[in-house]
């Protein structure tokens, strides 16, 4: 109305929350339009309370979603209405300590559904899995710029994580327990990466105890103990203590390869180890693909 933030683009937000106070408001909506357009660039703080970071998140996820749902967002170098800055801005306030357990997923389908409501046509699914696929993306550029190792990225990446605060907690998970334990993990993602080149998935993972040798048994028994284990660490997002489990791993599948002759010359007890190569397989495959960080 006055006219200031058109000569002064700076203070878009901090005008408005001058004049929210003169006319009333209280101090928390005062702020909350103050820090509206947080933040606005890499670097930035995020707004000072959990009210702000709320507005700013839908607002910015708003206007990522229309502009994709009309096919106009960000093409190679061209990004006209600086959707990647808002996207980065989102994911880190959904990373910061304002306490805000909201899932991007769901809050993209509330928003494409608004969209949709208002009779714009597009292909809901594709423009959904778009938005993701950007929000992911950006995500990976913020990882990167943290100093995450690429392969500890990608082996994230390869589990079809959607939820950019799951898939930092899991990078950073992985980035820190490889640091505090080089050899085991090396040497696991080693293992695992020769146990997934051998599985056969069309053999299911149906172990028959009565044809196992020692060392397979102690794999057997080491993967039954992991399985529920793991799957209630990520059920609670602890991510450090899924990744210590899968790290006790290591000692019986590497005595499994010492020991064993994977591929028998006797067909039912061939099997039977692919079958167990299988169960090892899939104690991981919720948590990170090893394979992507096994030595070349």
């Amino acid at each position: 109305v006055t006219g200031a933030v058109v000569e002064f683009t700076s203070v878009q937000g901090i005008m408005g929350s001058y004049y929210a106070k003169a006319a009333g408001e209280t101090d928390a909506v005062a702020r909350a339009i103050a820090d509206h357009y947080r933040p606005r660039f890499s670097g930035d703080d995020v707004p000072a309370e959990r009210v702000g970071c709320i507005v700013a998140i839908a607002d910015k996820l708003d206007t990522i979603c229309g502009l994709f749902a009309i096919g106009q967002g960000p093409t190679g170098s061209s990004d006209p209405f600086a959707l990647r800055r808002s996207a980065l801005g989102i994911v880190t306030m959904l990373l910061s300590d304002k306490g805000l357990d909201i899932s991007l997923g769901a809050a993209i389908d509330v928003a494409l559904a608004s969209y949709a409501a208002q009779g714009i046509e597009f292909d809901a699914a594709a423009v959904r899995a778009d938005v993701v696929d950007f929000f992911i993306t950006r995500t990976k550029v913020m990882a990167k710029d943290e100093g995450a190792a690429p392969d500890a990225i990608d082996a994230v990446l390869a589990v079809s994580v959607e939820e950019p605060v799951v898939f930092m907690q899991r990078v950073r998970a992985l980035v820190a327990a490889r640091e505090q334990q080089a050899e085991t993990f090396d040497d696991l993602a080693t293992a695992y990466a020769r146990a997934n080149n051998l599985r056969d998935e069309k053999l299911g993972t149906n172990v028959d105890e009565s044809l196992l040798g020692d060392e397979e048994r102690a794999l057997l028994d080491a993967v039954a103990a992991a399985e529920g284990k793991v799957a209630e660490h990520l059920a609670g997002n602890e991510y450090a203590a899924a990744l210590a489990e899968l790290a006790n791993l290591r000692a019986p599948i590497d005595a499994f390869f010492d020991g064993v002759m994977v591929m028998d010359e006797n067909e039912a007890i061939r099997e039977n180890r692919l079958r167990l190569l299988n169960r090892f397989v899939a104690v991981f495959k919720d948590v990170a693909d090893f394979g992507k960080m096994a030595k070349k």
